[in-house]
């Protein structure tokens, strides 16, 4: 079962954003990312998910035009 840790950076960067980038990332993150981490399954290519270059576990979900979250 998946499980979630929220850092102090991810919550300064989420606060930066506009009312608007906050509700499309949240979006993205609770009706695409989240149901499809419970199929178990590789990641389908819209959603858009890649590995990060040259760190291991670390992984990048491009939310928007220039809007990327990471986590591992």
């Amino acid at each position: 079962m998946p499980t979630s840790e929220t850092r102090p950076r991810f919550t300064a960067d989420l606060q930066h954003l506009t009312p608007t980038q906050r509700r499309r990332f949240r979006r993205v993150v609770l009706d695409a990312f989240v149901p499809h981490l419970h199929t178990g399954r590789q990641f389908r290519s819209g959603l858009r998910i890649k590995g990060v270059r040259c760190a291991p576990d670390v992984y990048e979900l491009t939310w928007a035009p220039g809007g990327r979250a990471t986590w591992s």
